[in-house]
């Protein structure tokens, strides 16, 4: 697999590319991402899907820029995937000729089918652990969905609904809503009954812009979109809003400048999708056919599906901001060891040791930053980037632990503008001092064996060295609850 690798998808609506970069063998990060309205089906809709002039032209303008950057990358491969738009175009071929010939890349065309397994295949390698759900990828040209069955995909489906498509056809043309709705109504009857699902994975532009317009009216204390998760039945009246708002309307309701003209076309096909389901929960996906395409590639050896065990944002942070793991990795044993040890005293659920133990791997990623405040560093880093194989719930609390590792727990003010997405304050005084302990403890950087008992009230260190700095450093630290602490 190539150290930088390019993938670009023209859709009906956008071109996007986005270059990837390993960091290891299945790891790797995000390094350049780039936009472009295209609007490539704009007008084919209403001249039986021929790609008119300037669309073509837009877009192998597009597509020369998109060159330009991917040459100053130094990439090592390009992948350039064309959905809706092309497969229906009869004159596809003029544009695909045009860009082999004067740019020499390779547009691989995909059917609806691949396109839906692909937007699936980035959402279960990019979200917390997925068991059944159903993908919806709502396009220009066309919604794609597919169905997962524990944790694998068993059916995909592409359906000729999109907001392009929908726009043209009869939002343009002030087509009555119900008009609109009987036409979609008829399209999803396609559907097969299994992909009935209450989970729904949002994946596009359109539910990603939905999604953010969420966060915001509910001031949701996290800005990132991926992993985002909320209850259909509390916001279908307000997606009803934007179905029915004219432009000065969708403004007022929150929604980008850039979404004015397919903003309800989305909408309107997703309400009618989730209705048929009688679906109840929407999760929003960053990922979709880009990283779909690069991980089939890259995983192409193991089924297009990271191990169980496998965190694409935790390797990848990993990789290129730890240079301790060896020493990290001995406190996270440390601070699990006591966490079982102290259960007795501090009786929170097992379940918890997982965070203590990612962010033990990663309490002092933000040294490469700089020493000073570098628990800070690490609390940006965590909370901006560890966004892969983690819901917000785990994101926020990793990275709350790793921001109070110090001399200090967190008080109720502290958690405050997160306190929707924590754990009680007393589980994250607990798991913070559990760290701080733990890392007290390695001061001396041997890794020397240690043993923990305790009774009476009273944690027992047992050591084969003498944890003459630690002594001290652990005596500053500030206990959740009142017990003694006695090394040997």
């Amino acid at each position: 697999m190539s150290k930088r690798t390019a993938i670009i998808d023209i859709g009906s609506n956008s071109a996007r590319m986005a270059i990837f970069e390993r960091s290891s063998r299945f790891a790797f990060h995000l390094i350049n991402e780039t936009k472009a309205r295209v609007r490539i089906g704009e007008g084919a809709y209403n001249f039986g899907g021929f790609l008119q002039e300037p669309a073509l032209k837009r877009a192998f303008n597009t597509l020369e820029e998109f060159n330009a950057i991917i040459k100053s990358y130094k990439c090592n491969k390009v992948l350039c995937i064309a959905t809706s738009a092309l497969r229906d175009a009869p004159n596809a071929a003029t544009l695909i000729n045009k860009i082999r010939n004067e740019l020499h890349i390779n547009i691989k065309v995909i059917d609806g089918k691949k396109e839906a397994y692909y937007g699936a295949i980035g959402a279960l390698n990019y979200l917390k652990e997925i068991q059944e759900a159903v993908t919806i990828d709502i396009g220009g040209g066309s919604t794609e969905l597919a169905k997962i069955e524990k944790g694998i995909i068993v059916d995909t489906i592409s359906l000729d609904i999109g907001t392009v498509r929908l726009k043209e056809l009869f939002f343009d043309k002030k087509t009555p809503l119900n008009e609109i709705r009987s036409f979609i109504t008829e399209v999803i009857e396609k559907i097969p009954e299994h992909f009935t699902c209450k989970d729904i994975i949002g994946i596009g532009g359109s539910l990603r812009s939905l999604s953010k317009i969420i966060m915001e009216r509910t001031n949701y204390p996290l800005k990132t979109v991926h992993g985002f998760e909320y209850e259909l039945s509390e916001h279908m009246p307000f997606i009803d809003k934007i179905i029915s708002a004219d432009v000065l309307g969708l403004k007022a309701l929150g929604v980008r400048k850039d979404r004015y003209d397919t903003m309800r076309e989305g909408c309107i096909i997703f309400q009618a999708i989730t209705q048929k389901f009688e679906a109840s929960t929407l999760i929003t996906s960053g990922a979709g056919i880009r990283e779909g395409a690069y991980l089939s590639d890259l995983l192409r050896s193991n089924q297009h599906k990271f191990n169980s065990d496998f965190k694409l944002s935790l390797k990848s942070l990993k990789d290129r901001f730890c240079f301790t793991e060896k020493e990290n990795l001995y406190i996270k044993r440390l601070a699990i060891s006591l966490f079982d040890t102290l259960s007795p005293l501090h009786g929170i659920n097992p379940s918890f040791k997982y965070e203590l133990g990612v962010a033990c791997e990663l309490y002092n990623i933000g040294i490469s930053l700089g020493f000073y405040q570098n628990q800070l560093h690490s609390f940006y880093f965590v909370l901006n980037n560890l966004n892969y194989g983690f819901s917000h719930q785990q994101k926020i609390l990793i990275a709350m632990l790793i921001k109070y590792h110090t001399n200090k727990l967190p008080t109720e003010e502290d958690i405050l503008p997160y306190k929707m997405l924590l754990p009680d304050i007393k589980t994250l005084n607990w798991l913070s001092f559990l760290l701080s302990l733990a890392k007290a403890i390695s001061n001396d950087k041997t890794q020397s064996n240690i043993a923990f008992g305790y009774q009476n009230h009273t944690l027992t260190i047992e050591s084969e060295r003498k944890l003459f700095l630690a002594r001290d450093q652990i005596k500053q630290l500030l206990k959740p609850a009142s017990f003694a602490i006695i090394i040997k």
